[in-house]
């Protein structure tokens, strides 16, 4: 088994977990007690400790080797969702997003890794296949969870499930990752060292990376103000249940996989990573409109399939520009600074979201539409993004 197929089924197994519980954490902490506001705060501690362990552990894993990193990583992220399962207070809800906020880099591992092995022009077919395998864990997850979740401790015990798949992927990791060969090591034992790991960072091309970042950030923060607590917003506007809700998770994460496997014709179609990535900002724009005029269901849950399109694109066209101008010994750097940019979203989107709910149900999306307009006019009045693009 080659070393792309292993990450592949990491990534599957990552997103299989992940989407077992993530759609139903909002509910639980107001089952808890919890007011829109504070569910919204519970989101915002994973995002807010995502902030710092994102660029740190991506450096670490450009210097120590991603396998070092990675492993660990699955383990405290097992720990994270295993102490879920005995949140029976909002504390416990708590210290448990705090444990998975350090501790959950497994996906920007797993891509800084892919673009160690895979030559440039061949990476957005790569990403796009790594984010359709991860998107069918997403599809299948809901479909267990459903059936489990629906039964008197249902979220224990799929929390407790998911906590168990974290630790079956860090051994399967440990049993066929290799432990060399995906990253160069620095020779020295200094350089090996926590303070050189941080000081290395003022290496980076900033003045070649920040314009990407912004832009990364209005247009994450536009789709995490819809996504944090969509569960409440479809149960507020549709009267979803917590079952269909996670057959809607299902439906969307359909739909990305499809669209993943599709996503490197697309961008070869461009051949210029930069026009995908400007085309996908404005049809973002236009499709958070929607969801904010939309009333009816079947109308909503089509645009949310377009929703799901855009989304999987965009994400490729941003993995390959910050990959092109990491270079190679900056990947896992860039990459987690990249997450950093989305933790700051994830940490500011659900009590944001949790805010515009108080207002309207479809406060979400108007906010997130704003939000893309501001990442369209920065792209529109810097060109620039594209002749740094190499």
């Amino acid at each position: 088994m080659d070393v792309t197929t292993i990450l592949y089924v990491s990534g599957f197994l990552d997103l299989f977990g992940v989407s077992m519980i993530v759609s139903q954490i909002g509910t639980h902490a107001r089952e808890l007690g919890a007011s829109p506001t504070m569910a919204g705060f519970v989101g915002s501690v994973y995002g807010a400790l995502q902030l710092i362990s994102s660029p740190t552990v991506g450096r670490w894993s450009d210097v120590m080797g991603r396998r070092a990193c990675l492993i660990p990583c699955l383990l405290l992220s097992a720990v994270g969702y295993l102490t879920m399962g005995f949140s029976f207070t909002l504390t416990v809800l708590i210290l448990s997003r705090m444990i998975t906020g350090m501790s959950k880099q497994s996906q920007s591992i797993s891509r800084s890794m892919l673009s160690d092995i895979t030559p440039e022009d061949q990476r957005c077919r790569v990403y796009g296949q790594f984010n359709s395998v991860s998107s069918i864990g997403f599809i299948l997850g809901p479909l267990v969870s459903s059936t489990i979740i629906k039964h008197e401790g249902g979220f224990y015990m799929v929390s407790s499930l998911c906590g168990s798949i974290f630790i079956l992927n860090a051994v399967l990791m440990w049993i066929f990752l290799p432990s060399s060969g995906l990253v160069k090591k620095k020779s020295s034992q200094n350089n090996n060292s926590f303070t050189s790991v941080i000081k290395s960072f003022k290496h980076l091309n900033w003045t070649n990376l920040w314009d990407v970042f912004l832009v990364n950030f209005f247009a994450g923060f536009s789709v995490m103000l819809f996504r944090s607590n969509s569960d409440m917003i479809f149960r507020d506007r549709f009267g979803t249940t917590k079952q269909e809700m996670s057959y809607l998770t299902s439906y969307t994460a359909v739909v990305s996989a499809l669209c993943g496997f599709v996503s490197g014709w697309i961008a070869g179609q461009y051949k210029d990573n930069y026009r995908l990535y400007k085309h996908m900002l404005y049809m973002l724009f236009m499709t958070l409109v929607a969801l904010t005029l939309v009333v009816d269901l079947w109308t909503y849950v089509l645009v949310l399939a377009l929703l799901s399109f855009v989304t999987t694109n965009l994400r490729v066209a941003s993995a390959s520009l910050l990959s092109a101008r990491g270079g190679t010994g900056g990947v896992g750097a860039v990459l987690g600074l990249g997450d950093t940019v989305m933790s700051v979203a994830r940490m500011l989107s659900p009590l944001l979201s949790g805010m515009a709910m108080e207002v309207s149900s479809s406060g979400p999306s108007f906010l997130g539409s704003m939000m893309t307009a501001v990442a369209v006019i920065i792209v529109s009045l810097r060109p620039q993004l594209k002749l740094h693009q190499s």
